[in-house]
């Protein structure tokens, strides 16, 4: 069953989900087998598989019957995986940026891989979610994967999102203003900031900023705690620019501001497909005063061909 030189999956604790077999032999009991395993580190493991227990370590089959979208998916993730650490030398090499380690974890690690972005990026006040936020942006524009690309922030921090692209990213990073609108302008260039509350209030900036309409690759929420349901036309716009645009950065320092329930109500925005009425649901419980259900904070990247990857 066992041969030198095979791919296996190991479903056993303290051992790698998947190795290579360095030497099978027979084991202590009628069709068992000692095993030792080289793992993708090259670390070597031993383990014993009884007769009963074939399922522990299974052979990796090129038999064509894994689900399609499951393998390329896991493709996609190998290869951002690859380039993006080409990418961490070359393009912060242009410029002055000299990033942190867990800016440069958060980027190359856990955003580029990811097939369709769908991110909660929640680190504390100073850490440098804008600069992490541009450094996606720009890693993506290198390897042509996204093109256009709008953030949505408070009206006091555009011009500090204009001055920071500026400093750190060589600019280009242009404000959307009512006069924009009226002009017509904004297919005229490729990266946006604009106010959450002009969109909020104003239908025409609305009209000309959907997805479907302006073709936006890229669309970052800054202070996306301000998009819950109890604010409901800031919700409104979090969910028209998500729902089609196939990447989606929310970056907060205060992911439910104290109160664990509200963070469930980035769920419409953060997976505006899968949704529903969900986000309702569970503020009709609160006021009700009961616990509303857990809600997830995050989608995990895609799994490789042949390794499950970490939730961020």
């Amino acid at each position: 069953m066992f041969e030198q030189g095979q791919r296996v999956r190991v479903h056993a604790a303290g051992l790698p989900d998947f190795a290579h077999v360095r030497l099978a032999l027979p084991g202590p009991t009628e069709g068992a087998w000692t095993l030792f395993l080289i793992d993708d580190q090259g670390d070597m493991h031993e383990i014993v598989v009884y007769a009963a227990d074939q399922h522990v370590v299974r052979p990796i089959i090129a038999d064509g019957g894994a689900d399609s979208a499951r393998v390329l998916a896991g493709m996609w993730t190998r290869w951002m995986a690859g380039a993006a650490t080409n990418a961490e030398s070359s393009a912060i090499a242009s410029t002055q940026l000299r990033p942190y380690a867990h800016q440069t974890t958060a980027v190359y690690g856990a955003m580029l891989p990811q097939p369709q972005l769908r991110f909660l990026l929640a680190d504390e006040p100073g850490t440098g979610k804008t600069i992490m936020a541009g450094l996606y942006l720009r890693e993506m524009q290198r390897l042509g994967l996204v093109r256009r690309a709008i953030v949505v922030c408070p009206a006091n921090l555009a011009s500090k999102w204009i001055a920071d692209f500026g400093r750190f990213f060589g600019g280009g990073l242009r404000q959307l203003t009512t006069n924009t609108i009226r002009e017509d302008a904004v297919s005229g260039h490729d990266l946006w900031v604009f106010s959450l509350e002009l969109a909020a209030v104003n239908p025409a900036v609305q009209e000309a900023l959907r997805p479907d309409k302006a073709g936006w690759d890229l669309v970052v929420f800054d202070e996306a705690h301000r998009l819950t349901p109890t604010a409901t036309s800031f919700h409104q716009i979090g969910r028209l620019l998500a729902k089609n645009t196939p990447r989606a950065l929310l970056m907060t320092a205060t992911p439910h501001r104290g109160k664990e329930w509200l963070l469930g109500f980035r769920w419409p925005v953060h997976h505006p497909h899968r949704a529903g009425s969900r986000g309702l649901g569970n503020l009709d419980r609160k006021r009700a005063g009961s616990r509303p259900a857990p809600t997830a904070r995050c989608e995990p990247p895609a799994e490789s061909p042949d390794a499950r990857r970490a939730v961020h």
